[in-house]
Parts: C-alpha cells; structure tokens; sequence
C-alpha cells in the first residue's frame, strides 16, 4: 500500500464550521496544491522528514515520513482508545486530498468506530471519489481568487459541490478586507443553484499576530450580500486560535 506523509496528530476541540466545540483528533496530512497568502499552517504545505504527535501532557514525539497506511491505523486506534471521549477524526492538512490513494488506504485499515470529517480547499473533485464511501462529513472551502493570491477555482468548487452535497456537509469562505463584493456573490450564486441549505460560514481571516484581517463594517457588509443568496450564512471566527490551543 502507498505509504503517506504527515504532518502532525493531536487532540483538541474543533474550532472551525458546524461542528465547532467537539473534541476531535486530528490528522493533519503533508503537502498541498495552493499557496493561499492567508495559510495558517504553512508547517503542513511540504512533505518533510517527520511528523510530530502531541499526547496529553507528554513530551511531543517525532516521528519519520512516509507512514505506512497500517502504521497510522494502529496509532490512531491506540490514541483513539486514551483519548475518550472523541466525537470524530479530522483528517485535515496541507490538502489531504493530495494524498487520497494513502488517504483511502489508512481509512479501509483502520478499526476506527467514529465519523471522519475531511477538511478540504474544495478544488480536487476527482480525489474526492478515492475516499468518499469512507468519510461522514466534509468540511469545504470557496476559494475566492480576491484574497488567497491563486486564481479562481469556480469550476472545481461547483463539481466538488455536487459530489459532496449528500454528505454532512458545510462550507467555510474565509474573508478579508480585500474580499470583492463579486466574489462573494459568486460563491452565493454557485450554493444556491446547488445545495441552498448547507451551512456556510464568512470565517473571518486572522493575522499570525492574532489580529482580525477584516473591520466590522466590512464584514457586516459581506454577511449582508451572502444573505441574500443562502440564508444559512453566518459568521464564525476560529475559535481554537481565541482560545489559544492548536
């Protein structure tokens, strides 16, 4: 099977999207596709040596990449037995879906009795289809082109939609003082031709000094314009870093 690349493996509190407040233990994968200029954990954009697992209050464990699908298996099953309770698997990155053959492989091995929530930049369609009878809930981004220095990713997002939609889904669209009015009518247009009801959150960008990157006029004014296309929207910071926890 087709070892896999880490980045790190902890336990906290989701602190992103509908599923905000649940204690969750996450996998976070090595290596992504984009470079968004507002990327949180630019630790997790390449594949490295090693990866790091936080325990508890033990000391952190480093540990050496690839990983066999097997290996990440029987680890999360052990963590998944001290940490109790655990109310899903985050398996986030970098871009997991980068890595949806490893991806599939460790979620067929495992013996893991809890939901696997994906959380995902949206832009991968075709990865998606590797791992999709094997996860319960995802966790979508909308890139919009005005913020993350990329290009604009409509396309890729609609046909991830249409995959995702009949699972437990939400979407995330992180917002800055640039973020064009265009855009978010944009992302408020291909929702409600596709999937109206889902949740979707305006996640407010924080600067790695922990300031907000929007005013609350402009964010006040963003919310307006996606409530007029989905009225699910809702604005929602994130919450590990006001806690300050991973």
């Amino acid at each position: 099977m087709k070892p896999g690349y880490l980045s790190e493996i902890f336990v906290s509190f989701q602190g992103e999207g509908a599923h905000v407040g649940r204690r969750h233990l996450f996998v976070r994968l090595a290596g992504c596709n984009l470079r968004c200029g507002y990327c949180d954990t630019p630790d997790s954009l390449e594949r490295t040596a090693g990866y790091t697992i936080y325990d508890r209050t033990e000391a952190p464990v480093f540990e050496r990449n690839p990983v066999s699908p097997n290996e990440l298996s029987r680890r999360i099953a052990s963590m998944l037995d001290r940490h109790l309770p655990i109310d899903a698997i985050a398996v986030t990155g970098g871009e997991p879906l980068t890595q949806s053959e490893f991806l599939a492989a460790f979620l067929e091995a495992g013996r893991i009795n809890v939901p696997i929530l994906l959380e995902t930049n949206g832009v991968l369609p075709r990865r998606l289809r590797d791992v999709w009878s094997l996860i319960d809930i995802v966790s979508m981004d909308i890139k919009p082109p005005s913020n993350t220095g990329e290009g604009a990713f409509w396309d890729e997002h609609a046909a991830f939609l249409e995959l995702a939609r009949t699972k437990d889904l939400y979407v995330k669209i992180l917002v800055d003082q640039s973020t064009t009015d265009d855009d978010i009518d944009r992302a408020g247009a291909l929702l409600a031709s596709i999937h109206p009801t889902v949740p979707r959150f305006l996640q407010p960008i924080i600067s790695p000094q922990g300031q907000s990157m929007i005013d609350f006029p402009r964010l006040t004014e963003l919310f307006v314009l996606a409530r007029r296309q989905v009225p699910t929207a809702r604005v929602l910071p994130q919450t590990h870093k006001l806690l300050g926890i991973r």
